[in-house]
């Protein structure tokens, strides 16, 4: 299992409320090496984690997370009666668990990303996390915090030159953010593999919860699997090493 890493996307977003501690703690069980999650900013200018922008609050409309206070989205009720975890109680289960951390910083500002890289320093946990999102200027601010952390350029648009832009934002890695491509192995060539290896570039797939694609980026080489179903895919893995 060395050569691959699962990494299960929100956690074990197939079959539990999506970023949550329950979540992350069933990846753990299904196989999964890291978590992938992630960080907005709140009101009040703390880390939030969190995906989606916009929240529903029982009896009332949605809200952008970004005008609420972080006690005020830690009391609102999600999915399954689970809640928003804080980002301490996120690092303190990884370590617990023995994971590393794919962070995605959403939406966020020089404070909430420097209290996050110093946080995982603090927990001896950065050595083990990528952190990563599609604004070049937030995958540069991380390396800026701390130059050993490591950190990955994250693009929809396939037809870009992600290497410019690794190269420019000091990325080490890049994040294949290609789940809407009808077929998005097939865009993964020899030619286009080679030039991100020689440039040293670690690669993330998009999540990915269709086992015969999932297969197909085993057999391709990708190193960190990123997906809804990490169980599923701790099956593909095996079977293609025996």
């Amino acid at each position: 299992m060395s050569q691959f890493s699962i990494v299960a996307h929100r956690g074990a977003s197939s079959y539990a409320t999506d970023n949550t501690l329950t979540s992350f703690r069933l990846a753990k069980q299904q196989g999964a090496h890291m978590i992938e999650t992630d960080i907005r900013r709140t009101l009040d200018g703390k880390a939030l984690v969190f995906h989606d922008t916009t929240i529903p609050i029982p009896g009332e409309c949605e809200q952008r997370v970004e005008r609420l206070t972080l006690d005020s989205l830690l009391n609102i009720p999600l999915a399954n009666a689970e809640r928003i975890p804080q980002w301490e109680e996120v690092i303190a289960l990884c370590v617990e668990l023995d994971m590393g951390i794919y962070v995605e910083f959403k939406d966020t500002d020089a404070a909430v990303t420097t209290y996050v890289v110093q946080t995982l320093q603090a927990a001896k946990l950065l050595d083990r996390c990528v952190l990563f999102g599609p604004r070049p200027d937030h995958v540069f601010f991380a390396k800026q915090v701390d130059p050993n952390a490591r950190t990955a350029f994250s693009y929809r648009n396939a037809s870009i030159d992600p290497i410019l832009i690794a190269r420019a934002c000091n990325a080490d890695g890049l994040n294949l953010a290609w789940e809407d491509y009808l077929d998005p192995c097939a865009l993964i060539t020899p030619e286009w593999l080679e030039r991100v290896r020689a440039a040293g570039l670690r690669i993330m797939s998009w999540h990915e919860e269709r086992e015969p694609v999932m297969a197909q980026l085993v057999a391709i080489g990708i190193e960190d699997l990123c997906t809804n179903d990490p169980a599923m895919t701790r099956r593909v893995i095996e079977r293609a090493q025996h």
